[in-house]
């Protein structure tokens, strides 16, 4: 299948094109990057998949300021372009980028498959500060010049890894974590997008598989527990960790969280593949748990 997707292409934060004709869309966390996604985007490549990070204007750090719309716009954007070039196109996303990529699939029936890695649907942690839920209202009322810093355990459980974080906070470096300090417009735009993602999760349709930590201290359990009630998609599965926090791609059971996101998007491929040799859209998607 012909690619006319260019590595120098500006819509694109990062690009691989592999052989295999499959392509998913990786979506780091707000103002994040791919250090976000651990060993994930390596394990694509050695399955000869092709992958981008979109550069997405507002959402990742330094691309200026946008509303969550164009965001989800943008997403939308890039799917349907990848839809002509591509036999499947997945998403893979990270924290409020696995929010995101409810949104565009709440959209866009065309994604093939969902993986949702600590989706944030409610900042309710065990470590989320007191006047958290106080931000958007302090942004509404004319607030804006403030960042939102993030502090101790900043999403790891592992202290090897969170001592090496808290060096790159310190310094002010992008690490495993992704920004040491969100914007207030930023902040402001993914608060206004998890109401909107909230209220329409039943237009999900596509399969969709969520990893999430039972200890995760940024969003608890029943963040995974509303996308399962609420959405439309028959192919639906959850696996649960409970030796990490929030960043399960970095964490203690960040193995189990590629190999698993891995397996997902390899289902989905050869589920396509089997659809397209028998012609027969009454295959579905078989799904086995990791104990089986």
């Amino acid at each position: 299948m012909e690619n006319n997707i260019l590595p120098n292409d500006q819509t694109y934060e990062s690009f691989y094109q592999g052989s295999s004709g499959n392509v998913v869309i990786l979506l780091p966390g707000l103002c994040g990057s791919e250090l976000e996604l651990g060993t994930i985007p390596r394990q694509l490549k050695k399955m000869n998949c092709s992958y981008v990070i979109p550069r997405i204007s507002g959402y990742l750090a330094h691309t200026g300021i946008s509303q969550y719309e164009n965001w989800i716009e943008q997403v939308d954007d890039i799917v349907i372009a990848l839809k002509k070039n591509y036999k499947t196109v997945s998403i893979v996303g990270m924290s409020m980028g696995a929010t995101l990529a409810l949104a565009a699939a709440e959209r866009n029936d065309g994604i093939d498959g969902l993986v949702l890695l600590s989706p944030v649907l409610f900042f309710d942690g065990w470590s989320v500060s007191w006047y958290q839920p106080l931000l958007k209202f302090i942004y509404a009322i004319g607030f804006r010049n403030w960042h939102y810093k993030e502090t101790a355990p900043y999403g790891v459980k592992n202290r090897e890894l969170r001592r090496r974080i808290e060096k790159s906070v310190k310094n002010n470096e992008v690490s495993e974590l992704g920004a040491a300090h969100l914007p207030a417009h930023s902040l402001y735009q993914a608060l206004r997008m998890i109401g909107d993602v909230k209220r329409n999760l039943h237009e999900v349709v596509v399969p969709l598989f969520i990893i999430h930590s039972v200890d995760d201290e940024t969003a608890s359990p029943k963040n995974p527990d509303l996308i399962l009630k609420e959405v439309s998609s028959d192919i639906r599965k959850i696996i649960w960790l409970g030796n990490c926090y929030h960043m399960i791609t970095v964490d203690n059971e960040r193995e189990i969280v590629v190999n698993e996101t891995i397996n997902f998007i390899t289902q989905i491929q050869q589920s396509h593949q089997l659809k397209k040799q028998t012609k027969s859209p009454a295959i579905s998607l078989v799904i086995k748990d990791r104990s089986d």
